[in-house]
């Protein structure tokens, strides 16, 4: 019983700091991104509104993905549905919708599931 508790801490503390590493991976790559639109003379960026559809269940877990997006520069959650299940996210460069949920389901919303899970 001990072994499996010790087992259970160290897994969720392994992806508590997996998280952390993918938020500043991602905080890293944004700012430069958001340096390169501002040092370019010429404005290139695509920005917009889209909705982010989420698996994650609880207001924990979509509240924590909220303000890592918000966090993220270049991106801002603007609402979350009533439900909890869809995010209004502006982003200040869309080139593909699909890409960038992806990106997100496949970062952000990954990782909070394995601490959360």
């Amino acid at each position: 019983m001990a072994i499996q508790i010790l087992a259970n801490l160290v897994r969720r503390g392994w992806a508590i700091l997996k998280l952390g590493s993918i938020f500043m991976r991602e905080l890293v790559s944004s700012c430069f991104a958001v340096i390169g639109h501002i040092v370019k003379p010429r404005l290139a960026m695509r920005p917009g509104i889209f909705a982010y559809t989420t698996t994650l269940k609880s207001d924990w877990e979509v509240t924590l993905l909220s303000c890592l997006i918000c966090l993220t520069p270049g991106t801002l959650t603007l609402e979350v549905s009533a439900d909890g299940g869809t995010l209004y996210i502006h982003a200040i460069d869309i080139d593909d919708v699909s890409q960038l949920s992806e990106q997100i389901r496949g970062t952000f919303e990954k990782a909070i599931k394995e601490v959360t899970r």
